[in-house]
């Protein structure tokens, strides 16, 4: 059954609708949360809004779990809202942390969107189907840290690094993209999904990307995190990426950089879980690929994947080692604030079990709606050139900027 582009009310749930997915996130501007491809991609959306929290600083995990907690208090003890969250990086960010339990909530799996009520009460609406729009040529503009500024930030990192201050420390800088009308965030989320199937699409209020890397997953007692740090680059041609797989493979400041990024997880989880790491493996995307390793564990305790989120974060692979010590180095050596960028973004049901990961390969739509900021970093740790980081960042543009250009890839 398909709806002919028309919306639906209340009186119809719960609502079968068979349509590609591009068609079901073409509803509106759906929050998202999207993984495969073909028999094997499935997403949740969601339209409308039950409830919103917001908090911004130090406990900004626990006002999101604690407002969420407080709110499910209020409904039948069968409900099980599933809520969005996307949260700021760094405790001083000006950027609001905000979780958001949509008023209707659709799974989409095998050709079907499904769609129901995710909160009692109301008069939920699902938005009519439109066509994609036509992307323009966007302006890319730098950040506020220029590629030349980005080179001289390696370099004092790198410094520092041998003085002892840190181990390892992760810089990033930003580029602007904007156009003379507003952004077609839906058509940008089909095009990352679809080019990116074996990573995590999101949009969470304007928080919108392709991100590789899970923070956190749990299911009842079941928690799992999957390590990213350390990378190559993917060409397409097969002897020229084993090559450089095995390279990485072998690597020994990659084989440094990614051990950090795995402790600080390993290290964080163990104070609520009983876990394990595999040995590190190579993950490949479509430009780039990563040393990478699975962490697996049963928890002590119950905890909802929102509070884990908030334990393990940040982990070295996006903030470096000692962690006081590198988040005092990036906010010295960046000069921005990265607002969500690299922040845990994801979902979580009012049972706890959810999936966050971490905002990678992602922008941040502006106010009004006519440009995205996009963000990208390295891992710096002894050894490090700067040039060869600058290019790192580079290929991690290329997921955004590639789903925002006017030439719709294959």
């Amino acid at each position: 059954m398909t709806d002919g582009g028309r919306g639906h009310d209340q009186a119809q749930w719960p609502l079968e609708l068979h349509e590609p997915f591009a068609t079901s996130a073409q509803r509106g501007v759906p929050l998202v949360w999207a993984s495969g491809e073909g028999d094997t991609l499935t997403a949740l959306l969601g339209w409308g809004e039950a409830f919103r929290a917001t908090a911004r600083g130090t406990d900004r995990f626990g006002v999101l779990d604690d407002a969420f907690t407080a709110w499910v208090a209020t409904l039948p003890p069968d409900a099980n809202p599933i809520a969005f969250a996307t949260v700021a990086f760094a405790n001083d960010s000006w950027a609001e942390s905000v979780l958001i339990v949509p008023a209707l909530v659709g799974r989409w799996a095998d050709g079907v969107l499904t769609v129901t009520p995710n909160a009692p009460g109301g008069r939920p609406h699902l938005p009519a189907a439109q066509d994609p729009a036509e992307f323009e040529e966007l302006e890319l503009l730098p950040g506020q840290l220029t590629r030349q500024r980005y080179r001289q930030a390696v370099s004092a990192a790198v410094v520092r690094i041998a003085d002892g201050e840190v181990e390892k420390v992760v810089l990033a800088r930003d580029l602007l993209a904007s156009a003379p009308d507003p952004l077609d965030v839906s058509t940008l989320i089909t095009r990352l999904q679809h080019a990116n199937p074996t990573s995590y699409t999101f949009h969470v209020d304007g928080m919108v990307g392709a991100s590789p890397e899970m923070l956190i997953a749990t299911t009842g007692a079941s928690v799992r995190s999957q390590v990213l740090a350390g990378s190559a680059p993917v060409t397409g041609d097969p002897e020229t990426d084993a090559a450089a797989a095995a390279e990485l493979a072998a690597s020994a400041k990659d084989r440094v950089e990614h051990a950090y990024a795995t402790e600080s997880v390993v290290s964080r989880l163990r104070s609520l879980a009983d876990v394990s790491a595999d040995e590190p493996h190579i993950k490949r995307l479509p430009r780039i690929m990563h040393l990478a390793t699975d962490v697996t564990g049963t928890l002590r305790t119950p905890r909802s994947a929102l509070a884990i989120a908030g334990v393990v974060h940040p982990s070295a692979a996006v903030c470096g080692t000692p962690t006081e010590d590198a988040f005092a180095l990036i906010a010295e050596l960046e000069g921005f604030d990265r607002g969500r960028y690299a922040g845990p973004v994801g979902w979580v049901d009012a049972r706890g079990d959810g999936e966050f990961v971490i905002a990678l390969r992602c922008g941040q739509v502006t106010p009004d709606g006519t440009g995205i900021r996009l963000f990208a970093g390295g891992g710096i740790v002894a050894g490090s050139v700067p040039s060869d980081e600058l290019a790192e960042t580079a290929r991690k543009f290329l997921p955004m900027y590639e789903a925002l250009s006017p030439v719709d890839r294959p």
